[in-house]
């Protein structure tokens, strides 16, 4: 109603005066553009100001140089941890929302398990890594390689979960109150009200849930030397080879990226009625 009493009054305004949802788009995607020129310039020249080492303190220029010459190495790795950050994060996604559910149905196994889940997510992912690819090596030969899953599955479980939970129990007083004297089953509170209110906190959790779905992937791949970004990116600060790590990143980081956009275009679509997205919902 009020969207649409919106659109009427945006109508009835001359040309000139209109601001759309297209012009907020665009504005908002010039000035994320114009300020990454002003970084990589700024960092360019800062390095070539203060003359520093390129071998140490490399600029834009020799990091993209060195990710033209390794370009082949990369896309030959880059499918090993992608498998990885994609289907851990798939993973914890489905787990995520299947643990929120009871947990946020019912309060007494909420309080019973909750401690237990901050617990194992305040253990240091990386100390835990050779124990991961200890055990794992008992289920498989390929234990190497799953451990990276699973530490994909462990670092992005933690946060979406925490989405998903805050947008079920996010329903108010009135709701609850309505739902009870209706004589709503737990299936019905969810169908109706708790999934669609917290479907907003569960794409904000997605959205963080992929980097760090990238992120434990490539940590595993750091620790256990399979084959993949990780690996390479390991080898690189081995060598002292600086540029390659920033080339390496810099592929990480516009894949994180991409996906990212993907998630808010997704989201654009099926929440409609919000106005947070950077897509230019408003």
């Amino acid at each position: 109603m009020i969207g649409s009493a919106v659109r009427k009054i945006g109508d009835g305004m001359p040309e000139a005066g209109r601001f759309t949802v297209e012009d907020s788009r665009r504005t908002r995607w010039t000035l994320s553009a114009i300020g990454m020129l002003l970084v990589l310039g700024l960092w360019e020249l800062t390095t070539t100001v203060l003359e520093l080492n390129p071998k140490y303190f490399p600029g834009p220029t020799e990091v993209l140089n060195e990710l033209v010459r390794i370009w082949p190495a990369i896309t030959s790795a880059l499918p090993n941890t992608l498998s990885a950050a994609i289907t851990g994060y798939l993973i914890a996604l489905a787990l995520s929302i299947a643990i929120a559910i009871p947990l946020a149905a019912n309060e007494r196994v909420l309080n019973a398990l909750m401690p237990f889940i901050i617990g194992t997510n305040t253990v240091p992912r990386i100390a835990m890594t050779p124990l991961v690819i200890y055990w794992v090596s008992f289920v498989t030969v390929s234990g190497l390689y799953l451990a990276n899953y699973v530490m994909a599955v462990w670092v992005a479980f933690f946060p979406m979960l925490i989405a998903a939970l805050d947008g079920f129990r996010s329903t108010d007083e009135a709701t609850e109150n309505m739902l009870q004297l209706y004589g709503a089953t737990t299936w019905q509170e969810f169908k109706y009200v708790r999934f669609k209110q917290g479907l907003p906190f569960i794409f904000d959790g997605m959205k963080i849930g992929f980097v760090l779905a990238m992120i434990g992937a490539v940590v595993g791949e750091f620790v256990s030397g399979t084959f993949g970004i990780g690996s390479q990116a390991a080898s690189a600060i081995g060598r002292t080879s600086v540029s390659r790590a920033f080339a390496i990143v810099l592929v990480l980081g516009f894949i994180s990226t991409g996906v990212v956009l993907i998630i808010y275009m997704i989201e654009s679509r099926f929440l409609f009625w919000r106005e947070s997205s950077i897509m230019g919902e408003g």
